[in-house]
């Protein structure tokens, strides 16, 4: 699994609450993304399914 590292949002020792599904997620500020942002990626992803372009990728 990987995620997509932050867009500088939040600090990277920040800790955000993410609603995944019906619970919420914790994420390090490593992690966070600009709501605006965040979804211009997914549209990008689904349009192109290319996701090597949408930024940098941190192996978990």
């Amino acid at each position: 699994m990987s995620l997509l590292a932050a867009d500088g949002i939040a600090a990277a020792d920040a800790v955000v609450d993410v609603p995944v599904m019906d619970d919420i997620a914790v994420f390090s500020g490593k992690f966070v993304l600009a709501v605006d942002r965040a979804w211009a990626l997914v549209h990008d992803f689904v349009q192109t399914r290319a996701p090597g372009e949408l930024g940098e990728w941190c192996e978990l």
